[in-house]
């Protein structure tokens, strides 16, 4: 069995790759943390827009509410009259 030595110029290429991986480990790991920032801001919105919508409809069934019981009382009225 040969056992292989390393010399200096083989420690500088690992080195080397070593530092690129690691450049490149960084720059994907910033680019997922991006990701994530723009997908819970969009979470949020999209949560905003949700409780708005819901709030939009309470109102909207209130109102509907409202209106139904004033066409009942002028049928009411109406029956009443003849």
């Amino acid at each position: 069995m040969t056992t292989e030595r390393w010399n200096d110029e083989m420690v500088d290429d690992l080195a080397s790759t070593v530092e690129q991986t690691t450049r490149n480990v960084d720059m994907l790991v910033g680019a997922v943390n991006a990701l994530l920032e723009r997908d819970s801001r969009r979470d949020e919105e999209m949560r905003r827009r949700d409780e708005d919508f819901q709030q939009y409809k309470i109102e909207n069934d209130q109102r509907f509410n409202i209106l139904l019981e004033e066409v009942r009382f002028l049928i009411r009225k109406l029956g009443e009259n003849q």
